[in-house]
């Protein structure tokens, strides 16, 4: 099959529309649609129904278009691995990163790595870490740097930093904070701010939690978010305490709108993996990205 006319035909088919697939690669309507009947005639069937000016896939179409993404990806990883050898690294990358990663982590190492390969266009996607494991597996996004490991058999996740969780609080509340209480007791006496369920800082502090024998839930919670921003700046305004990373809080605590309350007995310490998934192709870009992550390179 020519690649011309499955180009023509898959644009057909994103777009549902013959004008709208020739503006977009920039040929004539009567190509885009000679290219069609040509497939139409080469398969022996019929690839859309033309409804006047509606446009709709027919079964054959769906199975070719399936296809067709498939054979376009070969066809840019086959580009990339060409390239690779001439050392000209290429091709797009698409990053998912949790909160804290993708504020304090990624853009460095994007930096350190386009210093080195410039003619790769990276896009970075953000989410919870339940949310970026989960588009690794799919392959919505090609590497994922998150706050815990993954737990899916066919993705691997490799430490690459670790982090130190702090418990935070206004100022107010840390003057008033008695240290000498037990633990368990001083805990639930506070208001707390807490990151939704699936956030890697909230799996932390669930699992420190656990390990000092203290019942999430008798943490008295007066707010959920959904953001290490917003945690910080709901504590300094006042409404509670919470647990966040060390380098996320390091601005404010230098500025001294929140203070670090003694937590003894809470062993908060995680690591940041970078995830990608096992059994698919890797192409050059990602992976020297990997290893960039991996090797602090």
């Amino acid at each position: 099959m020519d690649i011309r006319r499955l180009q023509a035909f898959a644009k057909v088919y994103d777009l549902r529309s013959f004008s709208k697939a020739g503006e977009e690669l920039m040929l004539s309507q009567p190509t885009i649609s000679a290219h069609v009947m040509a497939l139409e005639e080469e398969l022996d069937t019929q690839l859309f129904d033309r409804l006047g000016r509606t446009v709709l896939p027919t079964q054959a179409g769906n199975v070719l278009y399936r296809y067709c993404a498939t054979i376009f990806s070969q066809l840019d990883h086959a580009k990339a691995d060409i390239l690779a050898l001439s050392k000209r690294v290429s091709g797009e990358l698409i990053i998912g990163g949790s909160t804290i990663p993708a504020q304090y982590i990624i853009p460095k190492v994007v930096a350190r790595f386009l210093a080195k390969y410039p003619d790769v266009r990276i896009e970075v996607r953000g989410g919870d870490t339940s949310e970026i494991i989960h588009q690794v597996a799919e392959g919505a996004v090609h590497v994922g740097i998150v706050g815990a490991p993954a737990s899916q058999p066919e993705l691997v996740s490799r430490p690459i930093l670790e982090d130190e969780l702090v418990l935070i609080a206004p100022p107010a509340i840390a003057r008033s904070y008695l240290v000498e209480n037990d633990v368990k007791v001083r805990l639930s006496a506070l208001p707390w701010v807490m990151r939704e369920p699936g956030s890697g800082t909230r799996l932390a502090l669930e699992e420190a939690l656990t390990r000092a024998d203290i019942d999430v839930r008798s943490l008295r919670v007066v707010l959920q978010v959904h953001s290490s921003v917003a945690i910080l700046e709901c504590v300094e305004a006042g409404l509670g305490v919470a647990v966040i990373s060390r380098m996320a809080a390091a601005n404010y605590l230098d500025r001294g709108t929140i203070a670090i309350l003694p937590a003894d007995g809470l062993v908060m310490r995680r690591e940041f993996y970078v995830v990608h998934h096992g059994r698919r192709y890797m192409f050059p870009a990602q992976r020297l990205f990997l290893g960039s992550c991996c090797n602090g390179q």
